[in-house]
């Protein structure tokens, strides 16, 4: 059993312990002593010095045995530290793996996740470039409808220049809708100058009303007057009764006319309307597919710029509604006044025809009575009957005058029902004007909202993905340093393991050598100390056998250590060709799930391995 324990531990690396270094030679020596010291005494020496020096060798035994039991202890303990320290490399060896391959799957997904977000993004441009398109053939169609309108606008003859100044305002307005506010600003100076005008309107005839009065008055005061004096009229009145009924013909004539007139007016008035409202609709149109267009150019360049732009405008149209509905509200309670002023001078030149018409009962009665009062007194009234013409003459001019002051009243009435009716056209114009307004707040505002739920949708994303790279930057760089820490502590215990497979070959040579010396001396002496030595070989034996035993564990564990790594590097990346096939089916978590349990087995058949 002596020989085959050295030959079996042969095997082993030799470690060093520079700790034990320093006893090794004094050992070596005494041997060297003891073996010159038992073949230089003679035979003829006594038995008792032999038995001295046998008890003094075998005091020197039990002590290196008794301190190679103390070696062997700190031996034990030394492997129970490496293999601790061990498992702990293997530990972090396999936690370093579990991480890398969570990173990697994460970036993997990350990746994927990212390229979704483009591919939406992408479908949203083209989604945005095919309403672009639509928003295109709507403008060509409009153009064709303005064109079709423009030839609507060329039939009619009496407005034919008004209509082309309008269609190059739609053009214009095409152009640049910004002009838009100038020209309401315009129409509300032009609103303020026609009521100006109405002003002047009102005034002029309230001094015509008073002159009315007093033409009344003073025909009041010339019946009185002809009353007295109408004795030699009868044949100047039957003239004047002929002039008055073809002047009722004309009058009759001239209200027909005019009749007539208000209704051409009328008419064109409707067909101006209907114009305009076709104008405003394919302003609407094209100011609407401009607005579309330039927002879905600023939306494909920049999302801020855009929402800046349309906030402006929201507020540039919010306080052009404001101003465009008080001008509004200023201009129909104008309206409001004016046909209340002219209701009233309505009711005035009503009440001055039926003056007029009671006038002209008391002249009819007072011409009977006068008739019947000339029948009796024509020839002394012949002699008067010069002065009585020159009278007659004086009233016929001033009954014409009153006609030519009543004919202006007439025609002062018309212009102002004109201009009545102008601002009820304008009033309505303007209301059309603030609807269409409201309706454009209303979709910009939806859009808006719309459009700030994407940025800040976005905003949100980015940041989530910019802390999360961060986070998985620090994460990389932390497993980096604990990788390099587990390498150098790996390299620390395969340091201590070497030196202590040296120390432990330089202790089975001592041992070996010892045998070898025991048993020489054993055959010489006898059978009881060879006895003895194999018990305490035994004992030798069998106190190493276990630290021999889990050093060859250590080193067979080193040696398999570089072939269990690569074994690990080949299943991860075969884990990694396995996760970008089932990426696109299944979920992150199965992927960790599949990715722990290939793991968990790896790390069972490494610790099957090592056990």
């Amino acid at each position: 059993m002596a020989r085959k324990k050295p030959t079996h531990k042969s095997k082993l690396p030799k470690q060093q312990n520079p700790s034990r270094k320093i006893q090794e030679p004094a050992k070596d020596s005494t041997f060297m002593e003891s073996s010159i010291t038992l073949s230089g005494q003679p035979s003829m020496e006594d038995s008792d010095k032999k038995v001295e020096s046998l008890q003094t060798l075998n005091d020197l035994l039990v002590k290196e045995a008794r301190e190679k039991r103390d070696k062997i202890k700190y031996l034990v303990q030394a492997n129970e530290t490496l293999d601790a320290e061990l498992n702990e490399s293997m530990r972090l060896e396999l936690q370093n793996g579990l991480l890398w391959v969570y990173m990697a799957n994460h970036v993997k997904e990350m990746g994927a996740e990212a390229e979704r977000v483009i591919a939406a993004l992408v479908g949203k441009v083209s989604e945005l470039m095919g309403g672009l398109g639509n928003e295109r053939e709507r403008l060509s169609l409009v153009c064709k409808e303005r064109d079709l309108a423009r030839s609507d606008f060329e039939l009619q003859v009496n407005e034919g220049s008004l209509m082309k100044e309008k269609i190059k305002e739609m053009e214009e307005n095409e152009r640049k809708f910004g002009e838009e506010i100038g020209r309401l600003k315009v129409e509300c100076d032009r609103f303020l100058g026609e009521k100006e005008e109405l002003e002047k309107v009102k005034s002029l005839m309230e001094e015509e009303k008073d002159l009315l009065e007093k033409n009344i008055e003073d025909m009041v005061q010339d019946v009185e007057t002809l009353s007295r004096k109408i004795e030699t009229f009868e044949e100047e009145k039957k003239v004047i009764e002929m002039e008055k009924d073809e002047q009722r013909m004309k009058i009759a004539e001239l209200e027909k006319e005019t009749r007539e007139l208000s209704e051409v007016v009328l008419n064109l008035r409707k067909e101006e309307e209907i114009l305009r409202t076709k104008a405003l609709e394919l302003e609407k149109n094209c100011g609407e597919a401009m607005d579309r267009e330039a927002e879905r150019a600023k939306e494909i360049g920049a999302l801020v710029e855009e929402k800046r732009a349309i906030e402006m405008s929201l507020e540039r149209i919010k306080e052009e509604k404001d101003s465009a509905s008080k001008s509004l509200e200023v201009a129909m309670a104008e309206s409001e006044d004016m046909q209340r002023r002219i209701e009233k001078l309505l009711e005035e030149r009503d009440a001055a025809r039926r003056v007029l018409e009671t006038n002209k009962m008391e002249l009819k009665d007072m011409q009977k009575k006068i008739v019947d009062f000339l029948g009796d007194k024509v020839n002394g009234e012949s002699e008067n009957s010069e002065p009585q013409e020159g009278k007659n003459k004086e009233l016929l001019s001033e009954v014409s005058d009153i006609r030519v002051s009543f004919d202006q009243l007439a025609l002062e009435k018309d212009n102002a029902l004109k201009v009545l009716d102008e601002e009820k056209q304008n009033g309505d114009s303007l209301r059309l004007k603030v609807s269409e307004m409201e309706k454009i707040l209303e979709e910009t505002s939806k859009k808006l909202a719309h459009q700030k739920a994407e940025w800040q949708k976005l905003v949100k994303e980015t940041k989530d993905m910019e802390d999360h790279c961060g986070s998985m930057a620090e994460d990389i760089d932390r497993l980096q340093k604990e990788l390099l820490e587990a390498k150098s502590s790996c390299n620390d215990l395969r340091a201590k393991m070497e030196s202590v497979s040296i120390s432990y070959g330089k202790v089975l040579s001592l041992l070996k050598n010892t045998a070898s010396l025991l048993c020489q001396s054993k055959d010489e002496n006898g059978r009881k100390e060879k006895e003895e030595a194999d018990i305490a070989e035994k004992k030798l034996e069998e106190e190493t056998e276990p630290i021999a035993t889990d050093l060859e564990a250590i080193k067979q564990a080193f040696k398999n250590k570089e072939t269990v790594a690569q074994d690990l590097k080949l299943k991860v990346a075969v884990m990694e060709k396995t996760i970008v096939e089932v990426q696109k089916k299944k979920s992150f978590w199965t992927l960790v799930s599949s990715a722990t349990t290939i793991l968990a087995a790896v790390t069972f058949a490494y610790a099957a391995k090592r056990g």
